[in-house]
């Protein structure tokens, strides 16, 4: 990585604080919960292989999310973006069975997107 790629990283790392890490990671656990449990629901006919091979990608990305904010490089813009990509695999889903996993899912979402929203700006705005 560039020198000045590895500077910009550290600067969105600093900007994170310790309590929005754990507000997002938290809520990629229970992201990740309520997806397993949407495909869980999944897994039982043929019919329902097209939604659950929808929620795959889904999976994944939160998995990528879940390194990101463990690693030292965590990059905000990307993350909102891997959650948008998480968002838009959850609404490709219409199978009625899992629709309340989905629904818990779709809470973490909303909540991760404010989070990620909120980063870097303290309550006067400034820079944490």
């Amino acid at each position: 990585m560039p020198a000045m790629g590895r500077e910009a990283a550290m600067m969105v790392n600093v900007s994170l604080s310790r309590s929005d890490q754990s507000k997002i990671l938290a809520h990629l656990r229970t992201l990740r919960a309520s997806l397993a449990q949407a495909r869980d629901a999944l897994m039982h006919f043929k019919d329902d292989r097209l939604d659950r091979d929808r929620l795959e990608p889904a999976a994944r990305r939160v998995d990528d999310l879940m390194n990101m904010f463990v690693s030292t490089a965590s990059d905000s813009a990307r993350g909102s973006r891997w959650v948008t990509e998480i968002q838009s695999g959850i609404e490709q889903v219409t199978n009625p069975k899992a629709a309340d996993a989905l629904r818990e899912a779709r809470v973490d979402i909303t909540a991760l997107l404010r989070v990620m929203g909120s980063e870097g700006t303290g309550t006067s705005g400034g820079i944490h």
